[in-house]
């Protein structure tokens, strides 16, 4: 039984240096092994096409560093996204991550040239839709059959509570039990992480702004939405946070300055979705990776041949919220927390 090796895949922009194994009988050369996400968010799409190896006359390690057996060359394949309410096809085009500041990281696998294939649309507002479903074709010269894959593009998502229209506008980090982000989505998104941005300005004791910051808190991840139909034809998801995690977060994050005060500008909520696929690869493997962190798997794929997840992804952000009194003043009836923080109002 030989031992056959397939690279590290390009997860969302972020480019993963690890590997996974399995046995096979026979050594068969060509298994596409393919990492996309596209997301209306982007100015460019990228997906990462390679292939699993074997060579019978060298250790898997050895030909993992030859960048000729991991990518296929440049005629082989074409790759394409294709709109599938409308048969339009955009081709991507292969390009060096390396040269499009998306830098491979060390590892068991060569790091240049770091091949990617690139789509950059020329049109206003992009190509990438919500709501609409989205074909990855990889066409062989071969003649084989293609490669392909479909995903739907996540569309709608309105937040429940904290209501965006209440006047006003506050969110509550106080008290002994757990509070929620909810929030209604539309079918395409299945899986969420979700965000607080804390933003803040520090002022020298005469009043002299010295700089605004930001924080970036996340209170939930991995979260699946629920799978029942509720009034609109929306799915209900929900972020659930506590007041003591907020504590904490602020200790580890706002560095300890003498001679300063601090006062909130605002909070704002993201919440990052993506497609079922990405939960499916989790439930298939038991992992606890987030939407940009994740190994391919053998067990789980979506697409027609080979390895790998063809998805979609979009981020919502709902700005400008105030935090309730009440949860400032929770936040400053520590004296440690008073003391460190130094946040007036």
């Amino acid at each position: 039984m030989r031992k056959f090796w397939f690279p590290g895949l390009l997860l969302g922009l972020f480019v993963s240096a690890c590997s996974n194994e399995f046995d096979v009988a026979a050594p068969y050369q060509d298994i596409p092994v393919v990492y996309g996400v596209v997301s209306p968010d982007d100015t460019a799409h990228y997906i990462r096409v390679e292939r699993a190896f074997i060579d019978p006359k060298a250790s898997a390690y050895e030909v993992s560093l030859i960048a000729d057996s991991i990518y296929y060359p440049a005629n082989a394949i074409s790759v394409f996204l294709e709109r599938v309410s409308t048969g339009q096809r955009y081709q991507f085009t292969r390009v060096d991550g390396n040269l499009e500041g998306h830098v491979r990281e060390s590892g068991t696998f060569a790091q240049a040239p770091n091949w990617l294939y690139k789509l950059k649309p020329s049109q206003p507002g992009g190509i990438i839709k919500g709501g609409e479903k989205y074909k990855l074709v990889i066409e062989r010269a071969d003649g084989r059959a293609p490669v392909t894959a479909e995903t739907e593009v996540p569309d709608t998502l309105f937040l429940n509570s904290p209501k965006p229209e209440d006047i006003p506008r506050q969110i509550a980090i106080h008290g002994p039990n757990p509070s929620a982000i909810d929030f209604r989505v539309s079918k395409e998104a299945y899986i969420f992480d979700v965000y607080i941005n804390i933003r803040y300005r520090e002022l020298a004791p005469d009043g002299t702004l010295l700089g605004n910051k930001n924080v970036r808190w996340q209170i939930g991840k991995n979260i699946l939405r629920e799978n029942n139909l509720i009034g609109g034809g929306y799915y209900r998801g929900k972020a659930f946070y506590q007041a003591r995690d907020f504590y904490t977060f602020l200790l580890g994050n706002v560095d300890t300055v003498a001679n300063v005060q601090r006062y909130f500008n605002g909070f704002d909520i993201e919440v990052e979705g993506a497609g079922p696929e990405i939960a499916k690869y989790q439930e298939s493997e038991a992992i606890n990776a987030g939407l940009t962190g994740a190994e391919i798997s053998t067990r789980y794929t979506n697409l027609s041949e080979g390895y790998g997840i063809f998805t979609a992804k979009r981020a919502w952000r709902f700005e400008e919220f105030d935090l309730k009194p009440v949860s400032f003043d929770s936040l400053n009836a520590n004296a440690r927390r008073r003391i460190l923080l130094k946040f007036k109002g």
